[in-house]
């Protein structure tokens, strides 16, 4: 009989999909670039979201809920949603998206990421401070959009989303590199959590 053909791990290319998105969006509106790049930037938004959803389709069929919602909400929310809201501009000639609208996205996201950092302690103490920075980024860039908070918190939040995907490029590499050779060859620490104790004698599924 042949053998069973399986999904494999598709966490590296989700997390690299995302990692191609926030860094140029963080240099983008940290004024490290110029503001005319931004088109430039479309074809990263579209791509970089298209990997993320796939990887988080793949990732439900494998069952590994915890990675593949934010995989589809973080693809389709944070940059497809952004990439087609940047060719209407630049269709419809003086369009201009009121900084509040991306404001609330963001908040929206922000408060899902509160539970999903958490919940990243059940697999690495480095992803959960990452996304714990991550999260900490949403809501200052969306509350500085929406007119909460003054402008220069919006920088100090794209400043912390940039840390968090520089973050999470070494830890794309470290899942990679670790699957293919079974062993540590990067390390993302140990777990901050654990699930519910199973009691003696039982098989409990996770």
């Amino acid at each position: 009989m042949g053998k069973e053909m399986t999904w494999a791990n598709p966490a590296t290319a989700g997390i690299v999909g995302l990692c191609t998105v926030v860094i140029p969006l963080a240099i983008l509106n940290l004024g490290w670039i110029p503001a005319e790049s931004a088109p430039l930037i479309i074809g990263w938004l579209i791509f970089g979201g298209l990997v993320q959803v796939i990887a988080g389709i793949i990732e439900f069929k494998r069952g590994g809920l915890l990675f593949a919602t934010p995989l589809l909400v973080f693809g389709l929310m944070l940059c497809i949603t952004p990439a087609f809201g940047e060719i209407t501009k630049i269709w419809i000639k003086d369009f201009a998206v009121p900084p509040a609208a991306n404001g609330v996205g963001f908040l929206v996201v922000a408060v899902y990421v509160a539970a999903f950092f958490i919940a990243t302690g059940l697999v690495s103490r480095l992803i959960f401070a990452l996304c714990l920075l991550l999260d900490l980024g949403l809501w200052l860039v969306g509350l500085a959009a929406v007119g909460v908070l003054v402008p220069a918190a919006g920088a100090v939040g794209w400043f912390l989303l940039l840390i968090f995907a520089l973050g999470m490029l070494y830890v794309a590499c470290a899942l990679f590199l670790n699957e293919l050779f079974e062993r540590q060859v990067l390390p993302i620490g140990a777990p901050l959590f654990t699930k519910g104790a199973v009691s003696k004698g039982k098989n409990v599924s996770a």
